[in-house]
């Protein structure tokens, strides 16, 4: 029986002091009702990197609000938005029940058959997406609002707090709710309490090595990983799969991949600011044995100084997924001519030499932060 909490945008988590106090999974919420960013959960994100940094095991829920099949395929997009770049070993789960009261103000809740329909559209949809699926209820919608017996190939997540054991078959069981005394250490205030009496993570990978296991890495320098980009390492360890963690959260994403014999594929997906930074550490060796740094997106075919003289034009070729922004460091020397789609993410740009002297030239994708310098334009 494997201990678990499941939290939202109320609850604030230290990770790591909750794991250090034998937290073994969690469920997190990701938001709720139909595919608005106003309506996704404001910690998601942290909670899910923390989890992954940490390697604490976690599942995902999204509270339904749909009325109809309609709505849950909106909601169904919302799970899905919010999972990309994410790796749950637990199940994702659709939330039904009516706590605030909205289906019964907005026509009544719905008929047993259509909820029953609403979690068949999201977890069918999920399933087919490679994800362990499920639904969350009480006891009354279990019996009332909902037809389990169409329902018997998700992941059951039973809500029935406060009993000695659940009176109804279910691989996860909510045990307690926060307002009523749920706690657990490194959580503030009240949060819920869950029981797994499967261990989903275990399937995903092997067990773990123990801490100080000796290794070998291929990757052993500074990485530079754009943007949205994913680099694998490979690690040997005879002991069992390694343990990775990034020293920083928020930077890079960590996922294991798979094993052949003792070699161990790690993905290290770039996701923090240009210029941030992060050391690696394995089986809790120090120092890190590698370092990922995040790069620009921006490819660019230009990586050398070079010069000009006054009135040539020189073109820069980029590639990016988005429109890139290119700028010059001193505007009075060289003088930019826009940036031209030449299909397939390829991107032109033209120079014009002004004046004599000598400038950078930068590029820059939004939300990457800082512009980058490429090379010195130098006009003669």
């Amino acid at each position: 029986m494997l201990k678990g909490v499941d939290v939202w945008e109320n609850n604030s988590v230290n990770w790591a002091k909750a794991k250090s106090a034998g937290l073994d999974f969690a469920i997190l919420k990701c938001g709720y009702g139909s595919d608005s960013v106003s309506q996704d959960d404001s910690q998601f994100t942290h909670n899910a990197s923390e989890c992954e940094r940490l390697h604490i095991p976690y599942g995902v829920y999204l509270y339904s609000y749909a009325l109809d099949v309609t709505a849950a395929k909106s909601e169904l997009k919302h799970i899905l938005r919010l999972l990309k770049g994410h790796h749950p070993q637990y199940p994702v789960f659709i939330d039904m029940e009516d706590a605030d009261g909205y289906k019964a103000r907005n026509g009544g809740v719905p008929s047993a058959q259509t909820n029953t329909n609403i979690v068949r559209t999201v977890c069918d949809g999920l399933s087919q997406r490679g994800y362990k699926a499920g639904y969350y209820c009480n006891r009354d919608w279990y019996y009332n609002h909902l037809y389990p017996a169409q329902l018997k190939k998700y992941e059951f997540w039973y809500a029935r707090p406060d009993t000695s054991s659940p009176d109804l078959s279910c691989n996860l069981w909510q045990t307690k709710f926060g307002e009523d005394g749920g706690r657990f250490v490194g959580v503030s205030g009240g949060v819920d309490l869950d029981v797994s009496y499967k261990d989903y993570s275990a399937k995903d990978a092997p067990k773990l090595a123990p801490a100080g296991a000796a290794f070998t890495c291929d990757t052993t320098t500074l990485v530079t990983v754009p943007a949205g980009k994913d680099y694998t390492a490979k690690i040997t360890c005879t002991a069992g799969r390694p343990a990775v963690i990034a020293g920083s959260g928020g930077i890079v994403d960590i996922s294991y991949t798979g094993c052949k014999d003792n070699d161990y594929f790690y993905k290290f997906t770039a996701k923090g600011k240009v210029g941030q930074a992060t050391g690696i550490y394995i089986n809790g060796h120090k120092p890190s044995t590698f370092i990922v740094r995040v790069g620009t997106s921006v490819e660019c075919d230009t990586t050398t100084n070079f010069s000009k003289k006054i009135g040539e034009c020189y073109k820069i070729g980029l590639t990016c997924p988005h429109k890139p922004t290119v700028t010059v460091g001193s505007g009075n020397i060289a003088a930019m001519c826009g940036v031209y789609s030449v299909g397939n993410n390829k991107w032109l740009c033209p120079i014009v030499a002004v004046r004599p002297g000598t400038t950078g030239i930068y590029t820059e994708v939004p939300g990457e932060g800082s512009p980058v310098k490429r090379f010195e334009f130098k006009v003669v």
